[in-house]
């Protein structure tokens, strides 16, 4: 389990998550003498809606620049077409380890148009090992829309054991228009091979979602992914997402997301 598995939903609510930070702290620092490892993966994402909605479509295009007990450089540019009108946007985070026990990660991203996604966020998180393979988060984040604002906070706890990860995350919200919805994230990830991961996610409670207007609603969200990376090859991997979501009375949702990632 060496390195780090990239986040990023920068766009989506299940995009392939971020392990780095909280497998940072629980491997050893003993690799300090590797290089530096460059990765970039482009992907391809397809969302299936009911009640009457286009379908989404979105690609996105991210890197991840790491080492071993050195910070680790990651972001990502992403495409994405929803309710028949076009968003673009750039992202850009760091995971910089503070001694031993601490990593802080900073993270921010900007929409160009923001019809529908946010017109930038801001998140920052702070990450502590604790004993017994626990490893516990805090997160900060705003999130400003074109008609609304959403500001954040994230309280997580993972333990890895074994080959094994598993997490817990409670977000409490503040919705500037639509109140204070509360949402609960469950993570369970199996590590094999040198670097290859098959995750469950699953989420429930009330969580924000971006209208074309720039207006963002609140409404009770059900949703569950499958999801993983596999390395074929030390320098290649294919990574893939099946998920289904009910957003309230708003839509059903069921999406793929397939990338190609390479090591440099």
């Amino acid at each position: 389990m060496q390195g780090g598995v990239m986040r990023r939903r920068l766009r989506r609510r299940f995009g392939l998550g971020c392990l780095l930070v909280g497998i940072a702290l629980v491997v050893a620092q003993s690799a300090a003498a590797e290089p530096r490892r460059l990765e970039v993966e482009l992907s391809q994402l397809f969302d299936r809606l009911d009640s009457g909605f286009s379908n989404w479509q979105g690609q996105r295009l991210e890197f991840q620049s790491a080492r071993p007990g050195d910070p680790t450089w990651y972001g990502a540019a992403t495409h994405d077409r929803r309710y028949g009108v076009e968003d673009e946007g750039v992202s850009l985070g760091a995971a910089v380890p503070l001694g031993a026990d601490w990593v802080l990660q900073p993270e921010a991203g900007h929409t160009f148009d923001a019809d529908f996604l946010p017109r930038w966020y801001a998140d920052l998180r702070l990450q502590r090992r604790l004993s017994h393979g626990l490893v516990g988060a805090l997160s900060l984040r705003r999130t400003e829309y074109q008609a609304s604002r959403v500001d954040r906070l994230a309280l997580g706890m993972e333990r890895y054991w074994g080959p094994w990860r598993a997490g817990y995350t409670l977000n409490v919200s503040d919705v500037s228009t639509a109140g204070t919805p509360v949402g609960h994230a469950l993570a369970l990830d199996h590590y094999y091979g040198e670097r290859s991961v098959i995750g469950l996610r699953a989420s429930l409670g009330r969580e924000e979602e971006g209208l074309p207007g720039g207006e963002a609603i609140t409404s009770e969200v059900t949703a569950v992914a499958l999801r993983g990376r596999h390395w074929w090859h030390p320098e290649w991997a294919l990574s893939w997402e099946l998920g289904t979501l009910s957003q309230g009375d708003l839509y059903d949702r069921h999406g793929v997301q397939l990338g190609i990632r390479h090591a440099f």
